[in-house]
Order: structure tokens, then C-alpha cells, then sequence
């Protein structure tokens, strides 16, 4: 499993999507595009904050490409 320590990370559950774009090397155009798809979903943090689980940026990774739990 890769080790995220991304400055501005949102704890060991969560990335921002800055930091889903440093880790993936894809831009945050991309991310928007295909999130829900072949990129892990948005979780809603709270009213203002969006991030991504840990697990399925990791899973993304290894190349998995859909059939994201919600």
C-alpha cells in the first residue's frame, strides 16, 4: 500500500483533490471528469469540503476502474 504524506492532506482517511492529483499525477480536470467513473467518488465532508477515501485512491493505483461503494 502507498504511504500518502501530502502536504495539506486531510488525515490518514481522506485526500483533498490536490492531493489526489499529487499522488495519481493527474490534474483536477481529470478527477472531475471522470470521478464516480473510473476515479473513486467525492465524499461530502462537510458544507464546504470534498475529499477522497484513502483506500480507493490506493485501489485506483493498482488499477482498478470502477465499482465504487458508497
Amino acid at each position: 500500500m502507498n504511504n500518502f504524506n501530502v502536504e495539506g492532506d486531510l488525515g490518514r482517511h481522506h485526500l483533498s483533490i490536490s492531493g489526489a492529483c499529487a499522488e495519481c499525477g493527474i490534474s483536477t480536470s481529470t478527477i472531475n471528469r471522470e470521478q464516480g467513473k473510473t476515479f473513486p467518488p467525492k465524499v461530502k465532508l462537510s458544507e464546504k469540503r470534498i475529499g477522497f477515501l484513502v483506500y480507493q485512491v490506493e485501489e485506483w493505483l493498482q488499477g482498478a476502474r470502477g465499482g465504487w461503494a458508497q
